[in-house]
């Protein structure tokens, strides 16, 4: 586990970010384990910084869990994996 004080949970054009301090693997598998040592923020950006679908959250302290979604297209019958 490595200590960060930001970490991209999801990367695009837009992506969930963590402000604090946490530890976390080095590669997040579908399901990462990300250990929050201080209550931290969570921030959903767009990529010019501003805030995305939502404001702030804060996140307790504690062992939480990652789970990846995946989004299907009908029209192109396609399935990809999204972080959220």
């Amino acid at each position: 586990m490595k200590k960060k004080k930001q970490t991209i949970l999801k990367g695009s054009s837009n992506q969930h970010t963590l402000y604090g301090e946490i530890e976390m693997a080095n590669k997040p598998t579908d399901f990462a384990e990300v250990n929050v040592l201080k209550e931290t923020i969570l921030r959903h950006e767009q990529s010019n910084g501003s805030f995305g679908e939502h404001n702030a959250l804060i996140v307790d302290k504690g062992e939480w869990v990652m789970g990846k979604q995946v989004e299907y297209n009908p029209f192109k019958k396609t399935i990809s994996q999204v972080w959220d």
